[in-house]
């Protein structure tokens, strides 16, 4: 979130939490880690930039027998396919060192149920997979080219990618460049838009591969907003929400105009018990005269109540201290809140200095019960991941 984004975002909650004259903004769940890691997984090309992905692997599994679009997460496994990398760039006469990067635990971690599908989180597809990449000679991004049909983007994108040349090139920046492209046609109103990256073959440039790209836009129409409606659900019932806003019919569509509102609104819901609540935004689009209609709806689900709490890793006396600050015992209303203020409140606790912790909610949507874990940890002492 961008400076920017975080002061409106403060504002907005503040005039809700005036409107509604109640407590804060509760935390975000923090998701525990998968149990072990995975004994296979998928492998991808980073930089190796003189084939295309699919012709990479046919000429890999023609010189490893057996080789499937999976291996094993052992150096053995990964060494056999960095060798027959290296053995194919001798072919077109490069000397290179080839490395693999392992993904992290935290790739794997799922997110929190409420989370998933949110109207204002934006998640990039990803699968976590073993990547391959030449370490030496470097490959770096030549010249930009970009092609649009719209002035205005055409002006945009160039001026975004003006200064990218010489940077390291990977998948993941071909990536974040599509992204990034994507994003300013939409800031525009081009919500038709079509963004195609054209790869030059690579090329010598003093010690490093250089690669020139073409971003080609097909932009199409500029589209503007024709109606926006907020519906806030039972807890907002008759109260007119357009206020909190900041976009106007008449306006150039493009990314959503209740970011900030739909946060605000997940936020308090989750704070009055109602663990499952999902906010849902919609977009009709009138291709006919280049037009959107926006509308949000709260969907709240049950209130939960707790049923359960467990406190993981303190010792008695901390573990009754944790209990008293928490304020929320089994058969209580869950609150988000009493969590993200269990932060703050630890913080002045003599007995629980340099803690913190993270938590994982279970929910029982049948019986609308919640169990809560709380797993308590020492600041700076999580273990890190090694990446070979």
């Amino acid at each position: 979130m961008s400076e920017r984004s975080k002061i409106v975002f403060r504002r907005v909650a503040a005039a809700f939490l005036m409107l509604l004259g109640s407590g804060a903004i509760a935390a975000s769940q923090a998701a525990k880690p998968v149990q072990s890691y995975p004994a296979k997984l998928p492998y991808s090309f980073g930089n190796l930039v003189w084939w295309s992905d699919d012709e990479l692997r046919t000429l890999l599994k023609k010189r490893i027998p057996g080789l499937g679009d999976e291996i094993a997460t052992t150096t053995a496994a990964e060494g056999r396919l960095r060798d027959a990398l290296k053995a194919l760039l001798r072919e077109k006469g490069i000397q290179a060192e080839v490395q693999s990067q392992e993904p992290s635990l935290d790739s794997f971690r799922p997110l929190p149920e409420n989370l998933v599908g949110m109207g204002d989180l934006e998640v990039w597809p990803f699968q976590p997979s073993i990547v391959f990449s030449v370490l030496r000679p470097k490959v770096v991004l030549g010249r930009v080219t970009v092609q649009a049909d719209a002035e205005d983007a055409l002006e945009a994108i160039s001026a975004e990618f003006k200064g990218d040349e010489g940077k390291e090139f990977g998948a993941e920046m071909v990536r974040f460049s599509l992204s990034r492209a994507e994003e300013i046609l939409k800031r525009r109103g081009y919500l038709g838009e079509q963004v195609i990256f054209q790869r030059m073959p690579p090329y010598k440039r003093a010690e490093s591969y250089a690669v020139d790209f073409t971003i080609v836009v097909k932009a199409g129409p500029k589209y503007r907003i024709s109606a926006l409606k907020v519906d806030g659900g039972p807890l907002f019932e008759g109260r007119d929400l357009m206020q909190f806003v900041r976009t106007k019919v008449g306006d150039p569509a493009g990314n959503s105009p209740f970011r900030d509102v739909g946060t605000a609104l997940r936020a308090y819901y989750e704070q009055q018990g109602f663990a499952d609540v999902r906010i849902k935004e919609d977009q009709l689009l009138d291709k006919e005269h280049a037009s959107v209609a926006y509308s949000l709806n709260v969907v709240p689900g049950p209130i939960y109540h707790l049923r359960s709490l467990t406190v993981e890793k303190l010792n008695p006396d901390q573990e009754r201290r944790v209990r008293d600050l928490l304020g929320m015992k089994p058969g209580d209303v869950y609150l988000g809140k009493a969590i993200s203020e269990l932060y703050h409140k630890i913080a002045n606790e003599p007995s629980l200095k340099g803690y913190s912790f993270g938590y994982g909610p279970k929910a029982d949507k049948e019986a609308g019960m919640i169990d809560l874990s709380l797993d308590f940890f020492k600041e700076g002492g999580e273990s890190s991941v090694t990446i070979k």
